[in-house]
C-alpha cells in the first residue's frame, strides 16, 4: 500500500514537473511527512502497517518479532522493617518567674519655673514586654520643694500635687500608658502672680522600677526527624506524655505539632495522657512539637511520637500469553525476558522476584536489570512480584516475548 502510493506520488510528480516545480515540492514534503511518520511509530504499529509479521511455525502469522507483554512505571518500593516507629523525646520544664528589676535610675533631678527662668528636666527609659510587665513606679525623695510636682508619662499627666515632706510615696505608672521607649517629663507649676518666687524642686535617688514576667520559660519545643518511608507509609499516630503538676495552680496546657494544636486543656496532673493525631500533621524530614502553659508549673515527662505503618503489599504486576505466544515458548523459538530500569548505577539494588511460584534474588549495582523466565509463565495469566530488601526506585518494569 505505502509503496502503491510512493510510486503515484512519484508519477504525479512528473506531471507536476511539466506544468510547474511548486506542485514537486508539495508532493515531495507530503512523502517525507508520511515517511517521518512511519519512522517514529512503536515497533508493534509499524510492523502491523507495513505487513511486516513474522510466521510462527505452524503459519498462522500471529506472533512478532518482538511483542511487549508488559510495561509498567513502579517508582519507589519502600521496606518497614517494623510495624511502629517510636520517636523518644526528653523531658521538658514549663515555668512562669517574675523578679522586680530596676528600668532606670538618676542620683538627682532639678526643675524651677520663674516668671523670666524656667527648667523642665525629663527621664527615659524601656520596656521590652510591656504586656508582662506589672507595677511600674518612680520612687524618688524631695531635697527641695516648693510649688506644685507635675509629671507626664508619654504626654499624659499622672501626677500633679504639692510635696511637704522629703519622703514622698512611690508614684504609680499606669500599664496603659506604657510603650517600648517611654518619657517622664518632670515640671513645676507656675508661680502666677508672685513674680519674686521661684518653684523649685530637687529630686534625688530616681529609681523606675517594674515587675517583669520572663514568659519564655513557659514553652519548650522539641525536634524530630521522620522519613519518607515512614511518611509515606503512616496508618495511625499518637502523641503520649505525662504531666507532673499542681492541680491548683496548673494553667492551660498546649500541645502544638507542626503548627497544629492537638491538645488544649488543664491536664490531669499526674496522669498519663495519649492523643490520637491525623497522619497529615507528620511532615517527612523534620517536625516540631511544643509545649506551651499559660501559667502553673508543669515537668512533661516520658513524651513519644509513635507511628503505626501500613502492611505494605509487594507490588503485583500481571500480563497474558495467548495460545500461539505460550507455543512459541514451549518450542522454544521465543522467550520470555523481565526488564528492569532503575536511575542511577552507583546504589545496590537488591530485591526478590516472583515469577508466578518462582522465586530468584536479584542483587545489582546496575541501572538496568534481565532475566529469562520463559520456564516460569504459563498459558493465560501470569504474575509478577517484586519484594524489595530495601528501599528500591524501579523507572520501568517491562516483560517481552523475544526472538532466540
Amino acid at each position: 500500500m505505502i509503496t502503491q502510493f510512493i510510486h503515484s506520488s512519484a508519477g504525479k510528480k512528473t506531471k507536476a514537473q511539466a506544468s510547474g516545480g511548486s506542485a514537486a515540492v508539495l508532493i515531495l514534503v507530503i512523502a517525507a511527512l508520511i515517511v517521518i511518520y512511519i519512522l517514529f511509530l512503536p515497533p508493534k504499529d509499524r510492523q502491523e502497517l507495513l505487513g511486516e509479521n513474522v510466521t510462527d511455525e505452524d503459519g498462522s502469522g500471529s506472533i512478532n518479532a518482538s511483542n511487549v507483554l508488559l510495561l509498567e512505571h513502579p517508582g519507589r518500593l519502600d521496606v518497614l522493617a517494623k510495624k511502629e516507629i517510636e520517636h523518644t523525646l526528653p523531658s521538658v520544664n514549663l515555668f512562669t518567674k517574675t523578679e522586680s528589676s530596676v528600668l532606670e535610675s538618676r542620683r538627682s533631678l532639678y526643675t524651677k519655673n520663674a516668671w523670666f527662668d524656667r527648667t523642665d528636666s525629663n527621664i527615659t527609659f524601656d520596656l521590652k514586654d510591656v504586656s508582662n510587665s506589672k507595677n511600674i513606679q518612680l520612687v524618688f525623695n524631695a531635697k527641695q520643694y516648693s510649688g506644685r510636682l507635675m509629671l507626664k508619662l508619654n504626654g499624659y499627666e499622672v501626677f500633679n500635687e504639692e510635696i511637704a515632706t522629703p519622703s514622698v510615696p512611690p508614684v504609680s505608672l499606669p500599664s496603659r500608658l506604657l510603650q517600648e521607649s517611654n518619657v517622664i517629663e518632670v515640671s513645676v507649676s507656675s508661680v502666677g502672680w508672685r513674680f519674686w518666687r521661684t518653684n523649685e524642686y530637687m529630686l534625688e535617688n530616681l529609681q523606675i522600677s517594674a515587675d517583669i514576667t520572663d514568659v519564655s520559660t513557659r514553652q519548650a519545643q522539641e525536634v524530630f526527624q521522620v522519613g519518607s518511608t515512614e511518611k509515606n507509609n503512616l496508618d495511625r499516630v499518637f502523641v503520649k506524655f505525662f504531666a507532673e503538676c499542681d492541680t491548683k495552680t496548673a494553667g492551660v496546657l498546649e500541645v502544638i505539632l507542626n503548627n497544629n494544636r492537638v491538645f488544649s486543656s488543664v491536664p490531669d496532673c499526674g496522669t498519663a495522657r495519649t492523643l490520637e493525631i491525623s497522619p497529615h500533621y507528620l511532615l517527612s524530614n523534620e517536625n516540631t512539637l511544643i509545649f506551651r502553659a499559660d501559667r502553673g508549673q508543669f515537668l512533661i515527662d516520658n513524651i513519644l511520637v509513635k507511628s503505626e505503618l501500613k502492611e505494605l503489599i509487594p507490588p503485583t504486576y500481571y500480563f497474558e500469553l495467548n495460545d500461539s505466544e505460550y507455543q512459541s515458548v514451549i518450542d522454544k523459538s521465543r522467550d520470555v525476558k523481565l526488564y528492569l530500569d532503575f536511575p542511577d548505577d552507583v546504589s545496590t539494588k537488591r530485591a526478590e522476584i516472583v515469577s508466578n511460584t518462582h522465586v530468584r534474588g536479584m542483587d545489582t549495582e546496575e541501572s538496568s536489570y534481565s532475566v529469562v523466565i520463559s520456564q516460569f509463565v504459563k498459558q493465560g495469566n501470569n504474575v509478577i512480584l517484586i519484594r524489595p530488601k530495601e528501599t528500591l526506585d524501579v523507572v520501568n518494569l517491562k516483560v517481552m516475548l523475544e526472538k532466540r
